[in-house]
């Protein structure tokens, strides 16, 4: 015969992984999970690089040599120069959109940049680039410099970049930029995963003990069922409806990985490894076993989903977290704030995530960060299972922290 846990948490299993949603989100979530990270990041880099564009500015002409000049260079660099002497007719233009701005000399040898979009960086540092190369080398000029020689023995030289692995004791050349961008949108991705699935599925145990609370079917339930039984049949079958689907997504990426690699024989960066996969099952895992008994803990002392919503803030907090701080986390993973958070088990799903999928980290501090949120999760269950023991059954009243509190002191 089955345990009556077994049972709770076969329902629990069965109910999720039979609905259509399930199936949906299962086969569409890591698409839409990554369109969340790649679609913001490229417009970004869209709206920045207007390189292949043909750019239409106007120029104030006062007659002088520096303005011929930066004229002659915006067109030999491709620019669309509206040339004119009268100011209200190019402001006229720039109002009527047939330019985008206009070059004003201000009469000491310099130049203002008059726009209606003064926040295009790509248009503004081209020009600021142009302008300044043009009154540099008029400079040198005057004084008996050849302009062309300072700027070659000027030009920058390129620096390469080689990463060293103490571990296996190799030297690899790398693509600074590019490796910039795997750190970061990686270890982002990853998280945004856990946080998404934390929440809906943490959110789904504390909804349905709500409604069980609410509808006094849980008055029945407890006559056949303890309450411990039916808190960790809730628990761990919802854990193993996101184990499943977590393990359908990662088998997915590292096929779809491998595929891409092999056909285009695209190098797979140390953040795509199947170790990466591996951690992040892990750190799902961990992470909502421990904010699924807090969510338990909290629907069975609240009254409706309002109310639950609200003694939830303080763990929707320590969710959020962690994404605020994933840039400068994969910026400088060594930092005393990325220690912490690493260490601290109610962030450390994501963040020690985010730095061992990022780089090397010290085993130890692997070790700790899970050590310490198996702990917590066997101490939080422990009082989850006391709160829920007692609050499952009190009705009529928003019950407050220091409630809790007080349930949790009780014999």
């Amino acid at each position: 015969m089955k345990s009556k846990l077994g049972i709770v948490l076969a329902y629990e299993f069965k109910k999720i992984v039979c609905k259509k949603s399930f199936i949906i989100v299962t086969i569409l979530g890591p698409f839409l999970m990554a369109a969340m990270v790649l679609i913001p990041s490229l417009s970004s880099l869209n709206s920045v690089d207007r390189s292949g564009e043909t750019i239409s500015i106007g120029i104030l002409s006062d007659g002088n040599a520096i303005t011929y000049a930066v004229r002659d260079t915006l067109v030999a660099s491709g620019w669309n120069i509206v040339e004119k002497n009268d100011e209200e007719s190019l402001k006229a233009d720039v109002y009527g959109k047939t330019i985008e701005g206009y070059l004003a000399p201000d009469g000491n040898g310099a130049f203002g940049y008059y726009s209606t979009e003064t926040g295009d960086l790509y248009v503004h540092s081209a020009l600021q680039s142009i302008v300044s190369n043009v009154i540099i080398s008029n400079r040198l000029a005057q004084q008996g410099f050849d302009p062309q020689t300072v700027f070659g023995l000027m030009s920058q030289t390129e620096l390469p970049s080689y990463k060293l692995s103490e571990k296996e004791g190799t030297t690899e050349e790398t693509d600074s930029e590019g490796d910039y961008m795997m750190r970061l949108l990686v270890p982002l991705f990853f998280a945004l995963c856990i946080y998404m699935a934390i929440l809906l599925y943490g959110q789904s145990i504390g909804r349905s003990v709500v409604s069980e609370k609410s509808s006094k079917i849980v008055d029945v339930l407890l006559s056949s069922v303890k309450p411990d039984d039916l808190l960790m049949g809730k628990i761990f079958g919802v854990a193993l409806s996101g184990v499943l689907q977590f393990s359908i997504w990662i088998l997915f990426a590292l096929v779809g990985v491998s595929v891409v690699s092999s056909v285009t024989g695209f190098k797979i960066p140390v953040q795509l490894a199947p170790a990466s996969f591996i951690y992040l099952g892990v750190f799902f895992l961990l992470g909502f076993l421990l904010y699924g008994a807090c969510y338990g803990a909290v629907g069975a002392a609240s009254e409706d989903e309002q109310h639950m919503a609200q003694l939830s803030y303080p763990f929707l907090l320590c969710l959020i977290v962690p994404i605020c701080f994933i840039s400068s986390i994969s910026s400088n993973p060594n930092s005393t704030l990325a220690l912490f958070l690493s260490e601290f088990p109610f962030t450390s799903p994501m963040v020690m995530l985010t730095r061992v999928v990022g780089g090397e980290v010290p085993l130890w501090q692997l070790i700790l960060s899970i050590v310490l949120l198996v702990c917590s999760i066997y101490l939080v269950m422990k009082l989850s299972a006391k709160i829920f023991r007692v609050g499952i059954l009190l009705t009529g009243k928003n019950f407050k922290f220091k409630d809790m509190k007080r349930w949790l002191t009780e014999k």
